[in-house]
């Protein structure tokens, strides 16, 4: 996606982020974005792209926390392009997260590796990684995207009883 006219919401996901912003947690998005990187997106653009999605959400009555992007391509080795989990551990320092407590929902293996690496829970919306329990991480998987609020509240429930 290199601009606003690329870019599509997940079917249903919407409706799924307005339910889960009703618990009153941080919703914070995570993201490669190696175009930048490439030079196919300024992180101007990236930014105009952010914000019309902040716009999108809101209009919804859907607030996300924060946003942030790992810009460099895969070759460059930085801590912060997922399946690496440097991104989540800043936003846990920024926001005072308990990632032990927490779930990253995705829709690609990294993001469940970078889940699993710093140590929370995943949702994986999409095809490709069957159910699996580790410990300390546990990976869920969602029917669609209309269960996740269901899935997201039965995890936190349990976690809160530990």
């Amino acid at each position: 996606m290199l601009d606003w006219s690329q870019f599509v919401f997940m079917p249903g996901i919407r409706q799924a982020l307005k339910q889960l912003s009703n618990l009153g947690l941080p919703m914070i998005v995570i993201s490669n974005q190696a175009a930048v990187g490439k030079d196919l997106l300024t992180l101007a653009g990236l930014r105009e792209i952010t914000n019309r999605m902040y716009q999108a959400l809101a209009a919804d009555g859907t607030f996300l926390s924060a946003t942030y992007y790992c810009p460099h391509t895969p070759d460059e080795g930085c801590t912060c392009r997922k399946p690496k989990p440097g991104l989540l551990y800043r936003a846990a320092e920024n926001f005072d997260i308990d990632l032990s407590r927490s779930i990253f929902i995705g829709d690609s293996h990294t993001d469940v590796e970078a889940a699993r690496a710093a140590g929370c829970a995943s949702v994986f919306l999409g095809s490709g990684i069957g159910p699996q329990s580790t410990s300390p991480t546990e990976t869920l998987t969602a029917d669609s995207v209309a269960s996740l609020f269901s899935l997201v509240a039965k995890y936190l429930q349990r976690t809160e009883r530990v």
